[in-house]
């Protein structure tokens, strides 16, 4: 319990800190937030001309240009029903300190973005995921509050019956312990339930006494008052380490098949506090058969080795889990990265891709994926991408099975350290991959305010045959950082490779900006 203790420390640690810059954007913004509820201009402050089929846009908007947050963190959903209304979420203040936190929307299909602040919870939260219904503009989030200073990580889970309306979001939940809340949510459209609406939250609950990895699931979340049940996914010893690891992803099949992935933590070496803590941790992965609507959920795929609950994908895995990011690392803290995909085709709910990150000898941290095409019972004996230096894992399915893997990637040494953002498909089941670079920027500036410095995650989706993601990264206006375009909808001179404020009178330092990507297959 002590290192959840410790664990939990490090997230009360870091709202603090962005609160503090938080309250230093919003000196510099007061004039921008006036016309924060107002659409963003559809004048971009400055573009790269890109290859047709691929929109990168950064999401701060006009009105905003003033600011130097540190937006890091970045979390996207498309409503599969209307692939023109996108939310995106970020480490974002409200400028206006309204005691409510804003979220990202557009209306466009991701061209131009503005803010509604309609998040209680402070004027920013810790993390933030949201999730659209399935079939409307009804949308889910799951949120670290930040308006309880001195307590542990406060989680709720929100509900809107339209993203675009500027009232408040209703509270379904509300209690302290869990950490990093993730957001996934469907329509059932088939059978009795046909539009019933279902929200799964994974987190890190350290009310679990060591089991810390938990779903919550409403099996009827439209209903006016959602009822919750708490899963226990962890059915094995957490040993020394006393819980598992902070992620805890989820991906759902519209035949009601729903697979769920976390770092099942075993035994801890270091230092926490010293930033020398090392994880011996498994891979594992649960999965429920009939959307979670059974007496024991999760329960439907146990490993054969010891017959225990969740598949063990891979054993006695090692990561750094970081307090504090280091300049070796691109200023990034490391602490595993995982991502779990499954196939949206019919008759496909047994296709399912993973990504987990570990330390390796030589490499230092990096990304694995497997593949599973027997509803997670057994995997690829070898990895189909490993991704050295990679982090920030997140994968996706299209309609026609092409899989999609969105990460960040340190390249270089000292002085020319660089974040690099690709996106890697493969349309063959994972044989053979493109690659595409869609930005690439020096890892040391903008110097970190804060940790995480680029986010604990990014995301990604696909609705259709298409891919839309988002990350962050340094909004330094340089083509060269974007080598298959940009748009900026803040004011920016690509020329001079200066952002510009509100006035486009005077310059703007630069910091760390989300940036949404639609790419067609």
């Amino acid at each position: 319990m002590r290192r959840a203790k410790r664990a939990k420390a490090v997230k009360a640690t870091r709202g603090k800190k962005v609160t503090r810059k938080a309250k230093k954007v919003t000196r510099k913004t007061k004039k921008a937030a006036v016309v924060r509820k107002k659409p963003a201009s559809r004048r971009a402050g400055g573009a790269v001309a890109g290859p047709a089929g691929i929109l990168l846009v950064n999401i701060i908007p006009k009105s905003l240009s003033s600011e130097t947050n540190q937006d890091s963190e970045p979390m996207i959903a498309v409503n599969p029903a209307n692939t023109d209304q996108i939310v995106a979420t970020a480490f974002t203040p409200d400028p206006l300190e309204s005691g409510s936190a804003p979220y990202f929307f557009s209306s466009d299909g991701g061209k131009t973005w503005t803010l509604n602040t309609v998040v209680p919870g402070g004027d920013m939260t810790g993390d933030i995921t949201v999730a659209f219904s399935g079939t409307g503009p009804a949308l889910y989030a799951g949120i670290l509050r930040q308006d309880s200073p001195g307590q542990s990580t406060r989680m709720a889970i929100l509900r809107t019956a339209d993203f675009s309306v500027p009232a408040p979001m209703d509270v379904l939940d509300d209690r302290l312990e869990p950490d990093q809340p993730f957001a996934q949510a469907a329509t059932v459209t088939n059978g009795s339930a046909a539009g019933t609406q279902r929200l799964y939250v994974g987190s890190n609950d350290f009310a679990g006494n060591g089991s810390t990895a938990t779903v919550d699931l409403a099996l009827d979340a439209a209903a006016p008052a959602p009822v919750f049940k708490k899963v226990r996914l962890e059915r094995r010893s957490t040993g020394t380490a006393g819980q598992d690891g902070p992620q805890v992803r989820t991906s759902i099949h519209s035949d009601g098949t729903v697979y769920a992935t976390f770092y099942g933590w075993r035994s801890q070496s270091g230092n926490f506090g010293a930033n020398t803590l090392k994880v011996k941790t498994d891979v594992v992965v649960v999965r429920d058969d009939k959307w979670g609507d059974n007496p024991k959920p999760f329960e439907s795929l146990r490993d054969a080795a010891d017959n225990v609950v969740g598949q063990r994908v891979a054993k006695g895995v090692t990561i750094s889990f970081n307090r504090n990011g280091l300049s070796a690392n691109g200023q990034q803290r490391m602490g595993g990265t995982l991502s779990i995909a499954v196939d949206p085709r019919s008759n496909k709910s047994g296709t399912v891709y993973l990504a987990w990150g570990s330390d390796e000898p030589g490499t230092g941290f990096s990304i694995h994926v497997k593949k599973s095409t027997n509803r997670g019972v057994t995997w690829s004996a070898n990895d189909i991408l490993t991704v050295q230096r990679g982090t920030n894992a997140a994968l996706a399915v299209n309609a026609d099975g092409a899989v999609g893997l969105l990460y960040q990637q340190l390249t270089g040494t000292g002085p020319a350290l660089r974040w690099e953002t690709h996106l890697r498909r493969s349309s063959n089941g994972g044989n053979s991959w493109s690659d595409l670079t869609l930005a690439t920027a020096p890892a040391s500036t903008p110097v970190k305010t804060f940790d995480p410095y680029l986010g604990d995650y990014d995301h990604m989706v696909a609705v259709g045959r298409d891919f839309y993601g988002i990350f962050s990264a340094s909004n330094v206006p340089d083509k060269a950082h974007f080598p298959n375009g940009v748009t900026y909808q803040r004011n920016a001179d690509f020329n001079t490779r200066v952002l510009r404020d509100v006035s486009n009178l005077h310059s703007v330092v630069p910091s760390i900006d989300p940036f949404f990507f639609k790419i067609g297959a």
